[in-house]
């Protein structure tokens, strides 16, 4: 299935790599904290319970090692006011962080205080639009973050854009040269979605990036299954539906799922550490180095020893 593919990117963010064929390294599952309507939020100027952050974000680090995948967070900033608390807050964790806000005065302080707070080297910008200002662009050039989100998608124009070769054409002509500017040395790739259907459209984007670029690439299934929560479909369908579109993306080429809110977690890794070990054996029998951190070598051996038990 990957066979066609161009050479794969790889970049190493803090002790993590992102990138190369699916299942050849660990999915990343990103959460998200501290949005509008985050219950550890006690106010857009970005007081939180930190007991609480701290033990969702320990949880969820707890779950992705014990399937051997990596977890990373979407710091999505309510406010400016609220940059300095919550950058101060996050810096403690050697995870992967995506610096994020609706708003790009708000991202390009996120960067700049990430430089303030020696942490460049662990961030990674989200994101890079076709219409960032250059406030934005200066403040991600001086920061010294290597890496950035190219946000595939044209939000004047999302009919059009959400075609995946018009979403091609985007990172080619817009995007690419705007992460240039910015000195970004990495990029991840973004598919935007933007409604339960179109994450199809996204996973064909994504094995399109993937082939043709070898860009790291993936999505945000939350922003169309958001509404999807246990209270209205139960335990069994939130399982069923947030883990078979994270397996349906992961099999695409998505080298990392933005989940949601970062409890939801456990209804995604299961599913996709299972898609990563299997992945990840086709890889071993052709010769590939699996790490000991692998799906393949810490989720996949009980499933393998319960077989052989049987």
């Amino acid at each position: 299935m990957y066979d066609t593919w161009s050479g794969q990117a790889k970049i190493k963010i803090g002790n993590y790599i992102i990138g190369g064929y699916p299942g050849e390294n660990p999915t990343w599952l990103i959460g998200s904290i501290f949005y509008l309507g985050d219950k550890i939020l006690l106010n857009e100027r970005g007081d939180f319970d930190k007991q609480q952050a701290r033990k969702k974000i320990e949880e969820a680090i707890n779950i992705a090692n014990e399937h051997g995948l990596v977890f990373g967070l979407d710091v999505v900033f309510p406010s400016i006011e609220s940059v300095e608390n919550i950058m101060s807050f996050i810096s403690e964790y050697d995870i992967p962080l995506f610096l994020d806000s609706p708003d790009p005065t708000i991202r390009a302080k996120s960067y700049i205080v990430a430089k303030t707070l020696g942490i460049e080297k662990k961030i990674i910008a989200n994101g890079l639009y076709i219409d960032s200002p250059e406030e934005e662009i200066e403040a991600l050039r001086s920061s010294g973050i290597e890496t950035a989100v190219l946000m595939a998608f044209n939000p004047k124009d999302p009919l059009r854009s959400i075609e995946p070769q018009n979403r091609l054409s985007l990172i080619n002509e817009k995007l690419l040269p705007l992460a240039e500017r910015a000195g970004v040395k990495n990029v991840l790739v973004d598919v935007i979605v933007i409604d339960p259907a179109s994450i199809g459209l996204s996973g064909e984007t994504i094995y399109l990036v993937k082939k043709l670029h070898g860009f790291p690439a993936g999505c945000a299934p939350a922003n169309a299954l958001g509404p999807i929560s246990k209270k209205k479909v139960g335990v069994e369908q939130m399982y069923v539906i947030h883990g078979t579109t994270a397996s349906f993306l992961r099999i695409m080429g998505s080298d990392y799922i933005m989940y949601g809110p970062v409890s939801r977690i456990k209804y995604v890794a299961p599913s996709v550490a299972l898609i990563d070990s299997l992945l990840g054996y086709i890889w071993k029998r052709r010769g590939a180095k699996i790490s000991r951190e692998h799906p393949l070598r810490k989720y996949f051996k009980n499933i393998q020893g319960a077989f052989a038990k049987s």
